[in-house]
């Protein structure tokens, strides 16, 4: 029974210093621009159905600037579209990882006639091809290409990924020092207090509700007292800001106590591409889709399988019971370890409810987990299995 135990506890150990302490290269790629680095957009920051899946290098609004390789390698991938990421260049690296370089204006001359090349056989401009490692070789501070706005209606910029080659899992930049200047702690806005089954309520409301909150220093919030019973969670709205930039970025991670336990972590270190759906599932997508307002939840919804979380007993989910007192903490914090803290003192009161969930009723029930058809007229829509949450 003592080797039983023991053995669980390393593999708990091993679990928890895997989600937090895994070591990437720190020296091994340079700055892919020739000018201080400041953002515009950081890894994993929220966007429309998806996380931004590398960072946003400002280019003093212009274009044209070099576009160096983050290390030695070879061309992998070239993709040239009128979206999406516009002119983009893969580079595949010797140790595992592939860079990438997006929106730019044009290649190198050796780069561009390749891809002249091929779209002259193709007989099409936007083309998507995969040279072979030894068609181009690339050499760690090679101009590669010069930065642009391609892509669609974007300022200039350069998009800079870093991807497991393997996986082809995108990780937060930052890791692998790219970290620009950051002295300020992220921003806590706003706050939603979620009653969570038909029993519960939050000052007296079974309906999601906006919560009043106050900066009181640097770096830490209070929430007003509220009441509440059974079964709850909360959502914030918030952002980071970096030095040089008045950018309204992503945090790296969110983390809520309860009673000083950790009952909810995520934190945007990596991800898959097949993910980036889970996100509507990460926020208040409802609230969302009326407010244009992203309120992050600090509870997982059992069907969110997002590789960001950090997978407590709890996820988040809190149980109040009458006449007990509860005090919640809510810390964001950026990747440079600046962190801001909101505090929610609850009192566990069991009252009558007095604003109830109302259920919207159609003639068209959706089982989330069968195909789905909807007929009228002369159009019919299928939906396959699982194309709904719930």
């Amino acid at each position: 029974m003592k080797n039983t135990t023991t053995l669980l506890f390393c593999l708990l150990f091993l679990i928890q210093y895997n989600y937090g302490q895994k070591e990437y290269p720190k020296n091994y790629f340079r700055n892919p621009l020739g000018i201080p680095m400041i953002l515009a957009g950081t890894f994993g920051e929220l966007r429309t159905s998806h996380f931004h899946a590398g960072l946003d290098l400002k280019t003093q609004q212009r274009e044209g600037l070099k576009v160096y390789a983050a290390a030695e390698g070879y061309v992998s991938r070239i993709k040239i579209s009128n979206w999406g990421y516009g002119k983009a260049i893969y580079v595949t690296h010797p140790n595992g990882y592939t860079t990438v370089y997006a929106h730019l204006k044009k290649f190198n001359k050796r780069i561009e006639a390749f891809v002249q090349k091929k779209q002259y056989a193709l007989e099409k401009a936007q083309i998507q091809t995969f040279p072979r490692k030894g068609d181009l070789q690339i050499s760690k501070d090679e101009v590669i290409a010069y930065s642009g706005s391609t892509g669609g209606f974007i300022a200039p910029h350069l998009h800079f990924e870093v991807r497991d080659s393997k996986t082809e899992k995108v990780i937060n930049p930052m890791h692998f020092g790219f970290t620009p200047k950051d002295s300020e702690a992220p921003r806590i806005l706003h706050l939603r207090a979620y009653a969570l089954n038909d029993s519960s309520h939050v000052n007296k409301s079974n309906i999601s509700i906006p919560l009043t909150i106050k900066q009181n220093k640097k770096g830490l919030y209070s929430a007003n007292p509220i009441n509440a019973y059974g079964t709850i969670g909360f959502g914030i709205n918030t952002y980071d800001r970096l030095d040089g930039a008045l950018n309204k970025n992503g945090v790296y991670k969110i983390e809520m106590l309860v009673n000083g336990k950790t009952t909810y972590t995520h934190k945007v270190e990596t991800f898959a591409f097949s993910e980036s759906k889970l996100i509507n599932l990460l926020i208040d997508y409802p609230y969302y889709s009326k407010h244009k307002r992203k309120y992050q939840k600090t509870f997982i919804h059992p069907r969110n399988k997002l590789s960001i979380y950090k997978r407590t007993k709890e996820k988040g989910y809190i149980t109040i019971k009458d006449t007990l007192d509860y005090q919640v903490k809510i810390k964001v914090s950026d990747f440079k370890g600046n962190v801001s803290t909101l505090s929610i003192p609850i009192k566990g009161a069991k009252k009558t409810i007095a604003i109830k969930k109302t259920l919207k009723k159609t003639e068209n029930f959706v089982q989330h987990k069968k195909p789905f058809s909807l007929k009228k007229s002369w159009v019919e829509i299928n939906f396959k299995k699982n194309t709904f949450y719930d």
